[in-house]
């Protein structure tokens, strides 16, 4: 099933949908303040992927050149990893849990470098018509914006969220 909803975002990320094609890993340019969140559903389980500039994260896009440059990226990568329910939060009757399968940072070398992460969500009802809400500016507060874009089984949707104002629903 999981993989049913990654190949449905790399057919949205394809240009085969009627939403943006700036879509999962294929996002080369970065716009800082402004993060893009993906989110792949069918019925009670999914995959989320968040990608933002490090700057807007941790403070350089570079790799770190200094002991205290190195435990400020690992806290923000340490805090994707382990708070990934407070970043996205899904209604509580829903009883979801988003585990990460993958974070890190992109492409440090070229001095504009991304900070992805990967979740497997999985939900104990089907997510259809509840609302998810957001929670990027409170954790991250470089990140300003966040351009959601949203394929379940039951809805296609994209959605601006500026400072964590407003929700999606599959």
């Amino acid at each position: 099933m999981i993989h049913r909803v990654r190949r449905r975002i790399a057919l949205l990320g394809a240009g085969l949908c009627t939403v943006p094609s700036v879509l999962l890993s294929q996002t080369k340019a970065h716009v800082h303040g402004q993060a893009t969140l993906d989110i792949g559903i069918e019925g009670s389980a999914g995959t989320i992927e968040f990608r933002a500039p490090a700057d807007d994260l941790y403070g350089f896009e570079r790799a770190p050149k200094t002991a205290a440059e190195r435990a400020t990226r690992d806290a923000a990568l340490a805090r994707l990893r382990t708070g990934g329910a407070t970043l996205v939060r899904f209604d509580a009757s829903l009883g979801c849990t988003m585990t990460s399968s993958a974070v890190g940072a992109t492409d440090e070398k070229s001095g504009h470098g991304d900070v992805r992460a990967t979740y497997t969500l999985n939900c104990k009802k089907p997510l259809a018509g509840k609302p998810i809400a957001f929670g990027f500016s409170k954790a991250f507060p470089g990140v300003r914006s966040v351009k959601v874009q949203l394929l379940s089984d039951t809805a296609q949707v994209g959605l601006t969220v500026s400072n964590d104002q407003g929700v999606i629903r599959p």
